[in-house]
């Protein structure tokens, strides 16, 4: 869709340290989308980045498993992480007492927290809000993996208990406050996050739109042509120190998966290599059996 990576944005955040919004305004037409104006359902909306190195192994082993699990836990109390998250992963209160840094390592420090709104003019041109679930777009692998130590109702208790993240602005327990099965370690912007990526050009999903919300019926089986869309994006997350840029990408989901160039590179490098080493092979079996046939 757009890169919001704009110089303006950048030197706003850097210069004041507050945050600022991007708009991009948008619309479905046969020029932008080939051969139809319709995108069907389902919508997905990813964020992209650029010459982010989650692959770098430091930084991907920078991480407590067992804390992420939920079983780092000792009496009623968290335990302090592995000595795989990097320094710092404790902290001290104003008591002096050592709490563990919650979720520690690289990884969750750095976690991307832009975040995203849609609408769009209805045919009385009113602006209409799209909504957009933060549910459903991590594996299901991944879930079972990321474990709140306490019940999802509880974990507010942890509060005097656990330090966050240096660089992050909410606690644990407020990161989707009013939807208490999607807070603390088991949200899932934060489960897809720490998930690395295999490339320095990466994309990850953020958001999903609800067709079935009934304030934008019109929506019910896709976006359509006739409307103009609105994507806001609060600007957070700075790319500057790492030289980066990131994207939002607005994509069609089907059975085999959003659209992904990249994925489609990899598939034809792989068909091709596979197929130059049987025709190799088949090559080199045929001569060594008709060696064997003159001797």
């Amino acid at each position: 869709l757009s890169d919001i990576s704009d110089i303006k944005a950048k030197d706003f955040l850097n210069e004041t340290g507050k945050s600022c919004t991007c708009k991009k305004e948008l619309n479905i037409t046969e020029e932008n989308d080939h051969d139809q104006a319709k995108w069907d359902r389902d919508i997905l909306l990813y964020y992209g980045l650029d010459n982010f190195h989650q692959n770098h192994r430091q930084y991907a082993d920078s991480r407590d498993d067992k804390q992420l699990n939920g079983k780092r836990w000792t009496n009623g109390k968290p335990d302090i992480p592995d000595f795989d998250c990097e320094d710092p992963n404790h902290s001290a209160n104003i008591s002096g007492e050592v709490l563990p840094i919650f979720p520690c390592g690289s990884i969750a420090k750095s976690i991307f927290n832009d975040t995203v709104k849609m609408s769009f003019k209805n045919s009385s041109c009113k602006k209409q809000p799209i909504t957009l679930l933060k549910t459903g777009i991590a594996m299901p692998f991944d879930k079972k993996r990321f474990n709140n130590p306490v019940n999802d109702s509880e974990l507010y208790k942890l509060n005097g208990l656990i330090e966050k993240p240096v660089t992050w602005p909410k606690d644990i327990w407020d990161l989707d406050k009013p939807n208490p099965s999607n807070n603390g370690l088991e949200n899932e912007d934060l489960i897809v996050w720490m998930r690395s990526a295999p490339l320095g050009n990466f994309r990850k999903l953020w958001r999903r739109v609800d067709h079935n919300d009934r304030k934008h019926i019109e929506l019910k089986d896709g976006l359509h042509t006739g409307y103009m869309y609105t994507v806001e994006i609060e600007y957070n997350y700075q790319v500057s120190g790492f030289d980066g840029r990131k994207k939002v990408i607005i994509t069609r989901a089907n059975p085999l998966g959003a659209k992904n160039k990249m994925r489609g590179y990899i598939a034809m490098a792989a068909a091709v290599f596979f197929y130059f080493f049987s025709a190799l092979f088949f090559l080199l079996a045929r001569a060594e059996n008709s060696s064997n046939q003159k001797n």
